[in-house]
């Protein structure tokens, strides 16, 4: 994996500005892996898109991660700060087998793992219960009962609880969470972490600060945008604090 030159992240940055959480994802791991196809990104397991979404933040903003959240208990905002080893903890590496399969009450289950593309399918439907159904049908290879196929729709409460269970436990890193503890109270809980909006966020972040700097070089030594971004950053930096000067 490479990371992108700061002409790619910035191309990135202003083509996807306006694209889902989730193609945003998926164009910035297209450019750091040029080597693999954006659909093989989008049929990658999230789990295995989110290893390599932080990897990429090691890469570009290095190894530390810092959020702000409140208590749950006594609503003190605090903030944390943890590395990309913690959260590496969680990360299994899923299945690559393209069928897996369950047998829970009667039931046989061919299935797959949930990727980007299905997220993108179900993530704006309003009701839950209906957007977990239409997911399911879609990483659902088979199912039978007593030898009779069966919808997605048709499969008892507990079998899809099972599945899910079970998608979850081949996939754990699809769900990322931190622990996190309130100096004020005392009370300690888990939070979710979601890797694809920290991110982003980050390089927006980052995207803004570098507009700013070629505006300020440009003004100061005449340089076109290319020429600042295809400076070094040690050297830009020099640049920029003779510009401010």
């Amino acid at each position: 994996m490479n990371a992108p030159s700061a002409e790619n992240l910035l191309r990135i940055w202003e083509e996807s500005h306006s694209a889902h959480p989730i193609r945003r994802a998926l164009n910035l791991l297209g450019a750091a892996s040029p080597d693999i196809s954006g659909e093989t990104w989008a049929a990658a397991p999230v789990g295995r898109r989110d290893e390599r979404l932080l990897q990429i933040h090691e890469s570009l903003f290095g190894p530390r991660f810092q959020t702000v959240a409140r208590c749950p208990c006594c609503d003190q905002a605090l903030e944390s700060s943890f590395s990309a080893g913690e959260i590496r903890e969680q990360f299994v590496r899923p299945q690559t087998r393209k069928k897996l399969k369950l047998r829970a009450e009667g039931c046989s289950i061919e299935y797959r793992l949930p990727n980007s593309e299905d997220l993108l399918q179900v993530c704006a439907m309003a009701d839950v219960d209906e957007a977990q159904t239409r997911l399911l049908s879609r990483c659902i290879v088979e199912a039978k009962r007593a030898g009779v196929r069966q919808r997605a729709e048709q499969l008892p409460a507990q079998v899809v609880e099972r599945l899910a269970e079970e998608m979850a436990r081949q996939d754990p890193a699809a769900d990322l969470w931190i622990r996190l503890s309130c100096p004020g109270c005392g009370h300690g809980w888990s939070a979710s972490f979601d890797i694809v909006a920290y991110v982003w966020g980050e390089l927006e972040d980052w995207a803004q600060r570098t507009l700013a700097d070629v505006h300020l070089l440009t003004r100061a030594y005449g340089w076109s945008e290319r020429e600042i971004l295809g400076l070094s950053p040690t050297r830009r930096c020099h640049y920029l604090q003779m510009a401010r000067a």
